[in-house]
């Protein structure tokens, strides 16, 4: 097909374009409405006893104490392999999830290369409500501590001989995310790209499948012609 067939087809079947543009349209309009999430981003850090969060060696950075991390992250998780991106600070967010809670030791590394060099644990949390998300990671700092409670306490360690869990306070914020206006626009720029490709691709098809079809038809009608 000639670049002049390909006009040729597309203003004989401008409609198939025109309406790829206008569903093209109103998916853009809809992202757009549904593009704002509410997120948080809840670090619980893990220290030995007596120890702050602030102190350069508050055993955080210990193989014992990130074990234990790890363990009370796989235990709410309840065995459940948490999904890994290419870097370990990706927001939950940016993977497309609209509404989901994400519970993992802290992740230094790559997707291919994991590095759990703290005792940190992760709360990522999107949904559409602040309420939502207020109430997803309340039930989870529960869960958490719960879940230290009873695996100290099987190990029958004294009170001031246990490992203890911090709630940094500065990370129970929960953010409203939107789209800025040139994330917008380019959005609307790639939906415009992919609307005039696959309007033009439709246009070309249809036109090709009319055109066989008469060229059948005519065949048709010229073989009874003859044969009568």
């Amino acid at each position: 097909m000639t670049f002049r067939d390909l006009i040729a087809a597309l203003a004989r079947r401008w409609y198939v374009l025109v309406a790829t543009a206008a569903a093209a349209a109103l998916l853009t309009v809809l992202f757009i409405q549904d593009g704002g999430v509410y997120s948080t981003k809840t670090v619980v850090t893990f220290t030995l006893p007596a120890a702050s969060t602030l102190e350069a060696d508050n055993g955080s950075k210990d193989a014992s104490v990130i074990a234990f991390a790890g363990a009370v992250s796989t235990e709410i998780n309840r065995g459940r392999p948490t999904p890994r991106y290419s870097s370990g600070d990706a927001p939950f967010y940016g993977a497309g999830v609209r509404e989901g809670v994400l519970v993992s030791l802290r992740d230094d590394g790559s997707q291919w290369a994991p590095n759990y060099g703290s005792a940190i644990i992760d709360i990522q949390i999107v949904g559409r409500t602040e309420a939502w998300v207020f109430e997803q990671q309340s039930r989870v700092l529960t869960q958490i501590g719960q879940v230290v409670d009873a695996q100290l306490g099987a190990a029958t360690a004294a009170a001031d001989e246990r490992i203890v869990a911090h709630v940094e306070p500065l990370t129970m914020r929960i953010d409203f995310i939107a789209p800025s206006r040139t994330a917008q626009l380019a959005a609307f720029a790639t939906m415009s790209v992919a609307a005039l490709l696959a309007g033009g691709w439709g246009a070309v098809t249809f036109d090709l499948l009319v055109r066989r079809r008469k060229h059948r038809h005519a065949a048709l009608i010229l073989s009874k012609g003859v044969t009568a």
